[in-house]
């Protein structure tokens, strides 16, 4: 992983003198308040819900309590989404803040910080910024496990598991295969069912995920969770 060399540091509080800076660091500052209407962590109010008055961890990686909607194993896979889909700010400092919370010695975290001169809002690795003063935003969920789990995937949730069974003809599309082809299916019929069909028209695909207007269908769902219509199109990606 392509990070910045480590160093001692013991992190300067310190606000930027440069005027300019000084003002985009107050706006931070109050960016970095959990009750504020730009928070990082309201863009994940569907997946989490903060507890006001309880806080986990220590130091700088403190932060508040919170329990989530999701499953362990979606929880896992949305931080692993959240890393791979940072784009603003440097590709470098995102590893490093990785590094840095995955690092369980403060010391040491705060050495890999300061290789890329990454300073602390707040003194609170949510909210960084460097030299350029772009800001790199890390919701709680990335820094600290929650409270609890729910026994029930975020995904099935009033998942329907029992459909009137109607065949349907769909088309499917492939990177694999020169042309698209129809396969017959039926509402009730699983998508790790239909994933089986589709792989018996390109032989030697090891890997099949299929994907109906841009959402990747899930192995234990059923056809009729995604509502799709006789002749409509599903994506395959093998």
């Amino acid at each position: 992983m392509g990070i910045c060399t480590n160093k001692q540091y013991t992190q300067n509080s310190d606000p930027p003198q440069n005027h300019r800076q000084n003002r985009l660091y107050l706006n931070y500052q109050q960016l970095a308040n959990i009750n504020h209407p730009l928070n990082v962590n309201h863009k994940y109010n569907n997946y989490f819900q903060i507890i006001p008055e309880s806080t986990v961890g220590k130091g700088i990686k403190m932060t508040n309590q919170y329990t989530s909607r999701l499953s362990r194993e979606e929880w896992l896979e949305k931080r692993k989404e959240f890393w791979e889909s940072r784009v603003e700010g440097e590709k470098v400092y995102w590893q490093s803040i990785q590094k840095a919370i995955e690092e369980p010695d403060e010391a040491n975290v705060l050495a890999i910080l300061n290789a890329c001169d990454l300073k602390l809002v707040n003194n609170s690795i949510q909210l960084l910024y460097d030299n350029s003063m772009h800001k790199y935003d890390v919701p709680i969920f990335m820094i600290n496990e929650p409270q609890s789990f729910p026994q029930t995937k975020f995904c099935d949730a009033g998942l329907i598991q029992d459909f009137q069974q109607t065949e349907l003809k769909i088309k499917v599309r492939s990177n694999k295969l020169p042309q698209d082809f129809e396969v017959l299916t039926h509402t009730n019929q699983s998508i790790v069912e239909l994933k089986t069909k589709v792989q018996e028209s390109a032989p030697g695909s090891e890997i099949c995920r299929l994907f109906f207007k841009g959402r990747e269908m899930k192995n234990h769902h059923l056809i009729g969770n995604y509502q799709l219509k006789d002749g409509e199109m599903v994506q395959a990606f093998m």
